[in-house]
């Protein structure tokens, strides 16, 4: 069960992080706290996210072949260091995006009825 869950939200990483960094889209993402305001984010800070994401899903490849290996083993210092450069670019990336993305009240909504 673990495993799958695993193999699914590497899956939706990689389709997301695709996305955002092929078509770069326009999206507002609303605050945690208060939905009315939030940060709109532009193509750039698209794509950083998209970067980090892919940052991420090499970080899942890596620790799934050692995980789920024939003979399981753990990583060798090298390996770790590798984890410790490569976590660290996806939280600057995140960063990055978030420094990016415009702080703005959300957009008002649209209808389409009369």
């Amino acid at each position: 069960m673990l495993r799958a869950f695993l193999v699914m939200m590497l899956v939706l990483c990689a389709l997301c992080g695709i996305y955002l960094l092929a078509f770069a889209p326009e999206f507002f993402m609303p605050a945690l706290d208060n939905p009315a305001w939030g940060r709109q984010f532009g193509p750039l800070a698209a794509r950083s996210l998209g970067a980090a994401l892919a940052v991420i899903v090499v970080l899942a490849v890596i620790f799934l072949r050692h995980q789920y290996s024939e003979t399981r083993r753990y990583p060798s210092p090298a390996v770790q260091k590798i984890y410790f450069v490569l976590i660290l670019l996806a939280l600057g990336l995140i960063n990055l995006s978030i420094q990016l993305a415009e702080p703005m009240p959300a957009p008002p909504a649209v209808h389409s009825g009369p």
